[in-house]
């Protein structure tokens, strides 16, 4: 019973890290520097609180599954553990851009922080896949 908990927690805070990730890498690259000010300002509190909330969800509930039950033995969950350090510094990166943005709205990252939705949409079917699947 608490195997199915933590994974259901696991589950919901990974879809909503994604969930504002996207948000994050939508406002990053596509809103028009005029009416970014407003926009950002509104979405790094959501960031702060929510994303980035649900962010450590994702880690703590997904590391007690990995101890506790699961092990760390399979190739396939050391590929995902990686690609979810790389998502969490991509967070991270959106995170300054978005404070940098904020105060000059007419600043511009880097191509891969504005290549942030791809990145995070991939990254999430190939984990979706891995978990699932566990192919190695």
């Amino acid at each position: 019973m608490l195997y199915f908990l933590l994974k259901a927690l696991h589950v919901a805070s990974d879809i909503i890290w994604v969930g504002g990730m996207l948000i994050n890498a939508f406002v990053i690259s596509m809103v028009p520097a005029p009416i970014r000010g407003g926009v950002i300002t509104a979405l790094r509190r959501y960031d702060r609180i929510i994303t980035t909330g649900a962010l450590a969800g994702a880690w703590v509930f997904g590391l007690i599954l990995a101890i506790g039950y699961i092990g760390f033995s399979g190739g396939w969950l050391h590929l995902k553990l990686l690609i979810v350090v790389m998502l969490s510094a991509l967070h991270g990166m959106q995170s300054a851009w978005l404070r940098r943005m904020e105060a000059n709205p007419l600043l511009d990252p880097p191509a891969f922080v504005r290549a942030g939705m791809p990145i995070v949409l991939v990254s999430t079917i190939v984990v979706v896949l891995l978990a699932i699947v566990k192919p190695f």
